[in-house]
């Protein structure tokens, strides 16, 4: 006989087509029905969808019902955790991941305990690097619905990555409202042969419970119905620990690794990569202030007596992973919903641009006399490269020196002035009070976690300033707009690659889940002729500019006419600093038309046969074409497994002599296009006016989200100025390990402070007056990362205060012997940690040069570095 454990349960999106705060009156009704089915045994376990956001936010307006929740989590009836929000895995961060398990785990454990459970049962797609996550936190099980594919096609199963990282997996391929059937329906044998298949195991597992589902009270009776109808099944009531458990007893369980984004089961809606550009963007930018420099940055200011803010760092996370959410992160909301969720991420970004802006005036308030002008490295790696700065005098020119006194040469990139005078009514009778804002670059070495000076001479002097050209170049291309077109010179390989950027313009009748062709479509080439270009050539920072407009279809129906009328503006910049390989691209245009695509591609002349894109903790190769794009409907497909992709960081395509990447500042999604698949092409904005549209020409059948009604989004048609940033890189050889590198350089940029009184605006904090730091400045850097072949995800402290936290990962796929070391500035004990910064192993013992053991491919890990004296 056959055991089905029944798993009662809710699944409560954060927020949706309602806002969370629908949701939120919702679930404290909900669990009056929870407390109430587990006072009564109505039920024995309940599960409380593995997510603490709706935990936090529920005690928040009732903490009166913590004791009551702490007593049936300790009984092991009421079961909460791990997440903190349940995410989309293939658009979310590392680093995000991470916090929003630590999160989940804190508030979870502070409530009688946490679920070791990697519990997702309704992302679009699961992540490759995830075993290896769940390891991070002693998670050893997962159950998710969605993404499986044909050749994949277990229930249960063990999930690997090449680390050797291993998760027991349950794969609900019937969906987490399975179960539903054995409340509402009679036909106990239907589901049970339903449940049943593409299994050996004699264990099984059903959930009961749906979108936000009320308390089955009548559970109890139903199971004995079904027990009572048939003599090959037993049903009883469980928790996933409990099923876990006997499902581990199976010896001959499949093996699978890699990541899961097929439409086998369910659609998995690859769209998502790409809806409501504007949340991804912001949610991007708000993961790089937090990791490469809020939390870097509070790191050092610990070492010179600037107190931790704990409490308003998990502030800034917990907006993050909320906007994170499934869901949220997708876009695929209500417009109500979506402004909730990017009004959110601003107030977030103004907290953390705060705490980020007060740390540099702070840290440089007590300072050496003849020095006033700082720049800040929290990154344990020493960098090399150009700064740009905003700085404030009142002389029209000036010089730099630095700490010896020597003059340090830079270029003025613009400058402009302004009048501080005291506002009047009558502007006749308003002073002038005049000084100069002038933005500068500069070439230096920030040494790791560290900071360098340098004096403002205001005297007459002649200022180095760029000059008009009729190209840009630094050492490793040259850049020349010509015959209406970009053309690139790669000086490495001597290629010179004509139109090498232009952009592309398609029809959308999909819808926020879903990008979907027009049934009519006409996809317009862009190129960029009729336009003013601009090139200004500097010692240090070069720069192109076009401005121009495109016509384009104002809608679908425009667009199946081909008339293109509607008038979009646009402006690139391209920038080339000396000594990097990055081009710099910044890209804004004044959407002002209808349902379509736009895409940046880059005509690399690389013949592809596979895509590669970072993961949230490595890389992955994937082919240009899905194996079942021209099958998916004889296979029983929800939707065409298109060929659109998901990024994290970058894209990159390469052959044996040449490789192009695109680094993306919030880009997620990308394909490669071409008759020879020979262009990479970036989506910069997605516009569609519906929630969700039936019938679309990739996804036929029923709408996604709400089936029976039409929801309106039309500000998910993104109309208005958008900007996107990011850079294109060429290489003779693909190395994400550089790539990573890069895109951690362009997130951070230039961290600098000015000692100076003649303008109080230029932070919006920077008019409040403060105490300076009673600790002077010194140099106390705090450890430096020896290791090319690693990627430094993240760099804090301790929760104690008593160290510091270095995460390092191999994103390669080999085995990186003898990779470097850590050289730290003081001597200290290191020890192993794992992801939620739990000791598991003492390392070394007072030492100065900690060698890194070997990483396995893939493998991620944690150090933490604890000072002595």
């Amino acid at each position: 006989m056959k055991k089905v454990h029944v798993i009662a349960h809710t699944h409560w999106d954060f927020e949706w087509y309602f806002t969370r705060q629908n949701a939120q009156i919702q679930f404290a009704y909900h669990m009056d029905e929870v407390f109430r089915a587990l006072e009564q045994n109505r039920l024995d376990y309940y599960l409380l969808d593995g997510q603490m956001s709706i935990i936090d936010d529920y005690l928040n307006a009732q903490p009166d019902k913590r004791e009551l929740l702490v007593k049936f989590v300790k009984a092991k009836r009421l079961y909460i955790g791990p997440w903190y929000t349940q995410i989309d895995e293939m658009v979310t961060s590392g680093e995000a991941i991470v916090r929003n398990l630590q999160l989940g785990h804190k508030l979870a454990s502070d409530l009688g305990g946490v679920t070791k459970l990697g519990y997702l049962p309704d992302s679009f797609g699961q992540g490759q690097d995830m075993p290896k996550i769940y390891n991070g936190f002693d998670i050893t099980a997962t159950v998710f619905w969605r993404g499986m594919p044909k050749e994949k096609n277990a229930r249960y199963f063990y999930w690997t990555c090449e680390d050797g990282s291993k998760v027991l997996a349950a794969n609900i391929k019937n969906g987490y409202y399975a179960g539903i059937e054995l409340v509402e329906s009679d036909d106990f044998n239907a589901l049970l042969t339903k449940i049943s298949t593409d299994t050996d195991v004699d264990d099984l597992v059903v959930p009961v419970g749906g979108d936000q589902r009320p308390v089955d009270f009548n559970l109890k009776q139903r199971l004995a119905l079904a027990n009572a109808s048939q003599n090959d099944y037993q049903l009883v009531e469980s928790t996933y620990p409990q099923y876990f458990e006997q499902l581990a007893k199976n010896q001959d369980l499949p093996i699978y690794s890699g990541e899961f984004v097929d439409p086998s089961a369910s659609k998995i809606h690859r769209g998502i990569y790409s809806s409501r550009v504007d949340l991804k963007c912001i949610y991007d930018e708000l993961e790089r202030v937090m990791t490469y420099v809020v939390e870097p940055l509070m790191t050092m200011a610990q070492y010179h007596g600037i107190e931790q803010k704990f409490g308003i760092v998990d502030e800034i996370w917990k907006t993050i992973v909320r906007g994170q959410a499934h869901d949220s992160s997708g876009g695929c909301n209500s417009d109500e919903t979506n402004k909730d969720i990017f009004n959110r991420a601003v107030n977030a970004l103004q907290l953390a641009n705060s705490l980020r802006d007060y740390l540099l005036r702070k840290l440089s308030s007590k300072v050496p006399a003849d020095l006033d002008l700082f720049f800040w490295n929290p990154q344990p790696v020493a960098q090399k490269q150009v700064l740009t700065f905003k700085v404030n005098t009142r002389s029209e020119t000036f010089k730099l020196s630095d700490v010896h006194g020597k003059e340090v040469v830079f270029e003025v990139l613009q400058q402009e002035k302004i009048d501080a005078a005291v506002t009047r009514r009558d502007v006749s009778q308003m002073v002038a009070d005049i000084f100069y804002e002038t933005t500068i670059a500069l070439e230096t070495t920030l040494p790791a976690t560290d900071w360098i000076g340098f004096k403002v001479v205001q005297e007459p002097t002649q200022m180095l300033t760029r000059q008009n050209a009729t190209l840009i170049e630094n050492e490793f291309y040259t850049i020349n707009y010509t015959n209406g077109g970009l053309e690139l010179f790669d000086k490495a390989t001597n290629q010179v690659y004509a139109d090498f950027l232009n952009f592309e313009d398609g029809g959308d009748e999909g819808d926020t889940y879903d990008y979907s062709p027009a049934f009519e479509d006409w996809i317009l080439t862009l190129d960029l002729k009729n336009v003013s270009v601009q090139a200004l050539a500097g010692k240090f920072s070069s720069q192109l500019t076009i401005n121009g407009s495109w016509q384009l279809p104002y809608d679908l129906k425009q667009r199946a006419a081909k008339v293109a009328q509607t008038k979009v503006d646009y402006c690139l910049h391209l920038t080339l600093n000396k000594g990097d390989k990055t081009i710099g691209f910044e890209f804004e245009i004044d959407n002002t038309v209808l349902d379509h695509r736009l895409r940046l591609v880059l005509n690399t002349n690389v013949l592809a046969k596979f895509s590669y894109a970072d993961t949230p903790f490595g890389t992955i190769k994937r082919p240009v074409m899905d194996m079942h794009l021209n099958d998916w409907q004889e296979i029983g497909y929800h939707e065409e497994p298109t060929a659109l992709r998901p990024m994290i960081h970058f894209a990159n395509v390469h052959d044996d002599v040449k490789s192009w990447s695109f680094i993306g500042l919030g880009q997620k999604d990308f394909e490669v296009i071409g008759e020879k698949f020979d262009k990479l092409a970036i989506t910069m904005l997605r516009g569609v006016g519906f929630l969700g549209r039936p019938d679309t020409k990739r996804r036929p059948g029923d709408a996604s989200g709400l089936q029976t009604k039409y929801v309106p989004t039309p500000d998910s048609q993104l109309n208005g100025v958008h900007t996107f940033k990011g850079g294109i890189c060429l290489d003779e050889s693909y190395m994400p390990t550089i790539l990573q590198a890069r895109h951690r350089q362009l997130a951070v940029g230039t961290l600098g402070y000015q000692n100076q009184a003649v303008n109080r605006f230029t932070t919006p904090i920077q008019y409040f007056m403060i105490n300076e730091n009673p600790t002077a400045l010194q140099h106390y850097p705090l450890c430096e990362v020896k290791a090319t072949g690693l990627v430094i995800s993240s760099f804090s402290v301790t929760s104690d205060y008593s160290g510091l936290v270095i995460r390092l990962y191999n994103p390669s796929k080999e085995m990186l012997k003898n990779p470097g070391h850590l050289q730290l500035a003081q001597t200290s004990n290191v020890s192993a940690l794992n992801l939620n910064h739990e000791v598991r192993k003492n390392l070394a013992t007072e030492v100065e040069c900690f060698e890194l053991p070997d990483f396995a491919p893939g493998e991620i890990q944690t150090y933490g570095i604890y000072p002595l004296g």
